[in-house]
């Protein structure tokens, strides 16, 4: 968890998988993007997986959500596919997914 203030402003998870992948799942609070607080979560996530032994790290971001995609790809992530119509949302929508995926090997 990223605080400022006594506050959460963002949060980190990773679970690895027996193969050796680490699936991230990460977010920052709406007022606090752009500030630093997701580099600073990613590098962490970064040394986490390296020092857990995970010989990839794996995530998936929605297409329109450029910002994070830029992250991602400033730490060499790669777009490795494109989840079609696949998360349905509370309203009925159907989102995609980019999946992208950082070699650490």
């Amino acid at each position: 968890v990223a605080e400022a203030g006594g506050e959460p402003v963002g949060q980190l998870g990773l679970q690895l998988a027996r193969y050796g992948v680490a699936d991230l799942g990460m977010l920052v609070a709406a007022g606090w993007r752009g500030r630093g607080v997701g580099t600073a979560l990613l590098a962490e996530a970064v040394r986490r997986a390296r020092a857990a032994g995970a010989h990839k790290i794996a995530l998936q971001v929605w297409p329109h959500n450029t910002a994070a995609i830029a992250l991602y790809e400033r730490f060499g992530f790669q777009r490795e596919g494109y989840l079609r119509r696949h998360y349905r949302r509370r309203s009925g929508e159907l989102w995609d997914a980019v999946v992208m995926g950082l070699p650490l090997d």
